[in-house]
């Protein structure tokens, strides 16, 4: 019996295996800080996930139909305050603005390029993420 139980929980950690090897990550530095753009494909004509992390600390993760035209803004509070470095950047608010943009070939999504702006600085830059097509 405790044969069949470990086959079972090892069979359902299967699928989880799958996904994580499929999940894709590119990363570019910029001022000192690590920023990673990741695609986590999703199951035929399911949606993907796009996630966007710097430093470690995850910033965002959306699906692909609303990962296009991203403007995220952020009041920094007066006084004392738990920020992301790149967020002092000498004003009273910060934005992050880009997105992860379709590119078609023949009538079929190809690819997505992911551009990101914080602030001033570029943090994702023509990350391109390429789809099997047949």
């Amino acid at each position: 019996m405790s044969r069949n139980v470990l086959a079972a929980v090892l069979l359902s950690l299967a699928p989880a295996a799958c996904a994580s090897a499929a999940t894709k990550c590119q990363e570019q530095k910029v001022e000192g800080h690590t920023a990673q753009m990741c695609l986590f494909p999703g199951d035929p004509f399911q949606h993907d996930i796009y996630r966007l992390s710097v430093d470690g600390q995850q910033i965002f993760s959306l699906t692909d139909d609303f990962a296009e035209d991203i403007n995220l803004m952020h009041h920094l509070p007066v006084g004392p305050a738990v920020e992301y470095p790149l967020s002092n950047q000498g004003g009273a608010s910060v934005a992050i603005k880009g997105g992860c943009v379709p590119i078609s070939q023949n009538n079929a999504e190809v690819a997505r390029v992911c551009n990101f702006q914080w602030g001033k600085y570029q943090v994702i830059k023509d990350v391109r993420f390429e789809f099997l097509t047949h």
